[in-house]
């Protein structure tokens, strides 16, 4: 697996797990295997430099991505939608820009779909009905269902839709994805089974995936184990 323009491969088999973390003012000396770009004011309150992990579990084959929790209120992870996501009555928070989303399916009645959203917190609560309609879009176009006037934003930046008695969100519209892209918060491992991006503070990171049956054709790749 590569991270393109940030780490060349992961670590070489001490532990087989790859820390990206930063500097704090308190340890300059120390220097995690990659380096993200992290503003001043928000390094004064990480309660760890390491900000999270790449690992590869050999029981279940597969490399994940993993957020250090200490640092989840002053730091997130978002990876970029690529696909599809279904939602659940757990609170969902994605991000467009600046501008944060908190989404939920209300349990009582599945077929209601909850959202907040706004900037700095000031978040305004919305509801939608499956049995009104069944696609939902958030987006510059005056006709959004949750408009965003902001140039940066695509007319159709995100589609929220009901299918198969499920709820759904993607990002951009039924024919093309956004120009900023929709943002998903990790809050737990995610499993890494294709290129994706990621986004952490002013860092964006790209991950080239290399299964691991074609791991013998890639010699500089050593296959690491979490322990």
């Amino acid at each position: 697996m590569n991270a393109r323009g940030v780490i060349p491969s992961l670590r070489g088999g001490k532990d087989g797990i790859s820390i990206f973390g930063v500097n704090t003012p308190d340890n300059k000396e120390y220097v995690p295997d990659v380096l993200l770009n992290v503003p001043e004011e928000k390094k004064k309150k990480l309660k760890q430099q390491n900000i999270f992990l790449i690992y590869y579990r050999k029981d279940k084959r597969k490399f994940f991505l993993e957020p250090v929790f200490d640092n989840k209120e002053v730091f997130v992870v978002f990876i970029k939608m690529m696909n599809p996501y279904q939602l659940t009555t757990e609170t969902v928070v994605f991000c467009i820009l600046s501008y944060i989303f908190k989404i939920r399916i209300n349990r009582n009645n599945k077929k209601e779909l909850i959202i907040e959203y706004g900037t700095n917190e000031n978040l305004t609560e919305k509801s939608f009905d499956c049995d009104k309609k069944k696609e939902f879009y958030i987006g510059r176009k005056t006709d959004a269902d949750i408009e965003i006037s902001d140039n940066q934003v695509s007319r159709e930046q995100a589609m929220i839709y009901y299918e198969n008695q499920n709820w759904y969100i993607k990002d951009g519209g039924k024919e093309k994805p956004s120009g900023s892209g929709t943002w998903l918060f990790l809050d737990q491992n995610y499993e890494i089974n294709n290129d994706i991006i990621f986004m952490v503070g002013n860092s964006s990171i790209k991950l080239e995936y290399i299964p691991p049956e074609n791991k013998e054709k890639n010699t500089n790749e050593v296959e690491p184990e979490k322990k």
